[in-house]
């Protein structure tokens, strides 16, 4: 059988036989054939860039994700010694099945979807039950009669008594019997808006930490390079002090610029494993799990829509937005089941009894037993309760408007970001392109300092603010790719957009 796989990472020769044997065993369960079948398939060639998988939140995602994320937990967590390859989609697939925030959301919504069926036996179905009882008289109570013929105490009852009962009811019309089961069904939806906006997120937290984490080995690169310039600028200024064509202040500075960057790597380097250990707890793995970001942070231009069809798109699809909209009917839904308390109950019921009463003298097998049946209708109508239904009713309003207000609140909350999101993107892409100019520049600034020292014709102040002024332009610079990232990263979960869309567009 051939297969053909296209990942982005490096594979050595035993990686590529677990791949092998992943795919071999577990790619025909997903694709829905045995193991076996899979060996003499009547369709020999499986193309992953046309197959879909959908996992269990819903999401469809590519066929290479999926065996990507079957060799990220089954493969090398068993069977490899080498850091597990992460990129940031497999990073997104991973925290999509393993993060715990995610996993909560998701049993909400099933602890939801029970809720409604709870309504439903509540509202609609009857409700059966059956009871047994048995007394034992240890001194059985005695009724006195007074004659002018005779008197005397009299033991009233039976030693023994075994009642079973059956009982039955069914609700034959209240004001609230479908509104029970429409507020179950809105607060249903209203968890699955949940679990989605968790999940997108989710994704928008991976996506900043896992740039934060680019952004870190990028700092260290940076501190390691410039610890490396001071480095041969110290040498150089000794050189040139020995020699007496520079001061001992030169020396001094330069001296007092190396030291001053060992620190630094220590502390890129100490920020690096924090954001490292961000990213394995969103990704809901364990902390000790070796991995290996192949990725480096490097500036791509991402096109976004424009304005008003962004805003329009945010409106329709934010999940907030959506959470909101029918938390605002369930609130609607609430206040009218309040107020269909005011109304009669009407219910059916029957009840089937089965009684015996005997004393020790009867064997338990002769025992007489004596069946009853009745079968009837209650009407409850509610007349005065101390104004308990009508200020519920009441209270139940206020808090409908107040959602609306809620609502509101949020679309503008949302529509506001939105344009914020768009502004900053808009002013990164110029910072980005300001920063890159004068990383060049400054770079060039500090070949010319470092020729000019060496040549008598600087001095050791020029070297440094030129090591100080490439620094910072670096840093600008892979900062504001950063953010850049991060923002449209914040920008998708506006936007509405699901994991699909979202893998797919990485």
């Amino acid at each position: 059988m051939i297969f053909y796989l296209t990942v982005s990472e490096k594979l050595n020769e035993r990686n590529c036989f677990i791949i092998y044997i992943n795919v071999l065993l577990f790619l025909p369960i997903y694709v829905g054939i045995s193991p076996i079948d899979s060996l003499y398939p009547s369709q020999p060639v499986v193309d992953f860039e046309r197959l879909k998988l959908t996992v269990k939140n819903g999401v469809s995602v590519r066929y290479k994700t999926v065996l990507l994320f079957i060799l990220f937990v089954n493969s090398f967590y068993a069977q490899s010694q080498n850091p597990i390859e992460v990129n940031l989609e497999n990073a997104i697939v991973s925290a999509l099945q393993n993060n715990h925030d995610l996993k909560k959301a998701r049993l909400d919504f099933e602890k939801a979807g029970e809720q409604v069926r709870e309504a439903y036996g509540t509202s609609l179905f009857p409700a059966i039950n059956a009871d047994l009882r048995y007394d034992r008289a240890i001194k059985r109570p005695e009724f006195i009669i007074e004659t002018p013929i005779f008197s005397g105490r009299f033991p009233a009852g039976t030693k023994n008594t075994i009642t079973s009962t059956v009982t039955a009811e069914q609700p034959l019309f209240s004001g609230a019997m479908f509104l029970a089961v429409n507020i179950a069904k809105t607060f249903a939806e209203i968890s699955e808006k949940a679990e989605q906006h968790s999940e997108a997120d989710v994704i928008k937290n991976v996506k900043e930490a896992y740039y934060t984490f680019l952004l870190s080995k990028r700092l260290i690169e940076l501190a390691e390079l410039q610890l490396k310039r001071a480095e041969d600028n110290l040498k150089e200024a000794k050189l040139l002090f020995d020699s007496g064509l520079a001061s001992e202040y030169d020396h001094i500075k330069a001296n007092v610029q190396y030291q001053s960057m060992v620190p630094l790597l220590t502390e890129s380097k100490m920020q690096s494993k924090l954001a490292l250990n961000n990213l394995k707890i969103l990704m809901g793995i364990e902390l000790d799990t070796e991995i290996e970001v192949s990725d480096s942070l490097e500036y791509k231009y991402i096109p976004i829509p424009k304005f008003e069809d962004g805003l329009q798109e945010v409106i329709q699809r934010n999940k907030l937005l959506k959470q909101m909209e029918l938390q605002t009917e369930l609130y609607d839904l609430t206040s009218s089941y309040q107020f269909t308390q005011h109304l009669p109950k009407l219910n059916a019921f029957a009840n089937w009894q089965v009684q015996a009463q005997e004393n020790d003298e009867r064997a338990f097998t002769d025992w007489r037993y004596i069946n009853s049946v009745i079968v009837g209708v209650s009407l409850s109508v509610p007349i005065f309760r101390g104004w308990e239904l009508d200020s519920k009713a009441q209270q139940a309003q206020i808090d409908y408007k107040k959602s609306v207000e809620d609502y509101l609140q949020t679309k503008k909350y949302v529509k506001n970001n939105y344009e914020n999101s768009v502004l900053m993107i808009e002013k990164i892409e110029q910072q980005v392109k300001a920063y890159s100019g004068a990383v060049d520049e400054s770079e060039r600034g500090l070949e010319i300092a470092s020729k000019r020292f060496a040549n008598g014709l600087g001095s050791q102040i020029e070297v440094t603010n030129a090591l100080v002024d490439f620094s910072q332009a670096k840093i600008n610079y892979l900062q504001s790719v950063h953010n850049y990232y991060v923002e449209h990263a914040n920008l998708d979960l506006l936007l509405g957009k699901s994991a699909d869309e979202i893998l797919n567009q990485n």
